[in-house]
């Protein structure tokens, strides 16, 4: 009888922790063409897609794009400081910096300098440095945009990463066994956490937080405690999603639905 009622409460408290969940309120949608893909949103709620080698960016009172087809294929496009947004074109490896209104500011030319670079991975870092993966060697780089020294400060040991993502101070890569390993701008390691399952969508908010979608359902992860919630939303399919400042969107049949989200 003793092992009978351990047995119910067991079975109870797993059935209570695979119900907990973070509820979102929901605040409003935004419909997008049919080539359109979403990107982001930033503080000022402004809305960031991608069509094609188009990047777009919508605010309540105006709208701007920005293309050079001439660099051929827009493979990245970084957002961390939305006042300056950075795009990589993979064909010419060229570096475009934009202004906030999607104007030209500058081009990098990667090629005409490091002719033997092979960029994986490009994003924006502090005091005017840029994030630069070179996949021909595994390393990490800081290259300054002011002063154009490069800074190599790490080299990545594992041979297939599945995605980088980075902020101002940290660069992160998720290896083919879903772990996240991070480092800052000295090369310091600053994170190993492994997911608790695959994922199909993946935002690293920064050295605690992360969110992923996985089979068209959504989680919040608290690294530090190694909690995982299940985001309670109501869509059919993820097709991408982005988190910033309380504020949840997520990418469905050519919409982007927005909530409001309060993390523990």
């Amino acid at each position: 009888m003793k092992k009978l009622f351990a047995f119910l409460i067991l079975c109870c408290s797993f059935s209570t922790q695979a119900q907990e969940s973070l509820q979102a309120q929901y605040l409003n949608s935004e419909n997008l063409k049919e080539k359109e893909v979403f990107l982001s949103k930033d503080i000022f709620d402004n809305t960031f897609t991608k069509e094609e080698n188009i990047l777009r960016k919508r605010s309540k009172y105006s709208t701007a794009h920005f293309s050079l087809p001439k660099l051929g294929t827009l493979k990245m496009v970084d957002l961390i400081n939305s006042q300056f947004p950075l795009l990589f074109y993979s064909d010419f490896n060229s570096i475009v910096l934009l202004s906030k209104e999607l104007a030209l500011l500058n081009t990098i030319d990667l090629t005409g300098r490091f002719s033997a670079m092979d960029p994986a991975y490009v994003g924006t870092s502090t005091q005017k440095n840029l994030w630069i993966v070179n996949q021909a060697n595994q390393s990490v780089l800081r290259y300054n945009m002011s002063t154009l020294e490069v800074r190599n400060i790490y080299t990545i040991k594992e041979d297939q990463i599945k995605t980088y993502q980075s902020n101002l101070n940290y660069l992160y890569r998720v290896t083919t066994t879903n772990q996240i390993k991070g480092i800052d701008i000295y090369g310091n390691e600053v994170l190993n956490y492994t997911l608790p399952s695959d994922y199909d969508q993946l935002q690293i908010v920064n050295n605690k937080q992360v969110f992923y979608s996985h089979l068209n359902k959504l989680y919040y992860v608290d690294m530090e405690k190694n909690k995982v919630l299940e985001i309670a939303i109501d869509v059919k399919s993820i097709l991408g999603f982005f988190y910033n400042t309380q504020k949840l969107s997520i990418f469905t049949e050519q919409k982007i639905n927005n909530y409001q989200i309060k993390l523990p």
